[in-house]
Formats: C-alpha cells, structure tokens, sequence
C-alpha cells in the first residue's frame, strides 16, 4: 500500500463517519478546514501513526511547533512527507 493511502486511511478513521471525512481524501485536503480535524484528532492520529510507523512519529510534537497559519493550513500530504521523513 502506498504511503499516501495509509496514511490518508488512519486520519479517515480517526475521524469516522460522524466527523464528515470526505470518502476520498485529497493530498491537498487540510486537517482544520477539509477534514474538520480538532485537537483531540490531531492527538488521536499521532497515536495511530506512532503505533503504525513507530515513535519516532510525533505528530503532536509536529504541530505544536507550527504556526497558526501552518497549522490551520496543514495538508494531508504534508502529513504524509512528515511522516516518511520521520519513519524512514
């Protein structure tokens, strides 16, 4: 499977259903704005993509370090390059 669809399918389920994630989700689509993702999200999907691609992964500690317009403009597939950076 490639990276961007992995990826793409944990921040899906973190999600769910009732968080209104778009079936497909487009490496341009933003965490905040597309995929409606809070804090509590943002911290649950670390914890998937740590247990998925390791330790090393640490979302949380990512965007605690972005500023407000990065993280409001935070793309899936910046998360993707984050984290191929991160596991490799």
């Amino acid at each position: 499977m490639a990276l961007f669809e992995e990826v793409a399918g944990i921040l899906r389920e973190v999600v769910g259903p009732c968080g209104g994630c778009p079936p497909g989700i487009a490496p341009n689509a933003t965490l905040e704005g597309d995929l409606r993702f809070d804090s509590v999200d943002v911290a649950a999907a670390g914890a998937a993509l740590a247990r998925r691609f390791g330790d090393r992964v640490d979302l949380v500690g990512h965007v605690s370090g972005l500023d407000l317009d990065a993280l409001t403009g935070l793309t899936v597939a910046q998360v993707v390059d984050y984290v191929a950076a991160r596991a490799a």
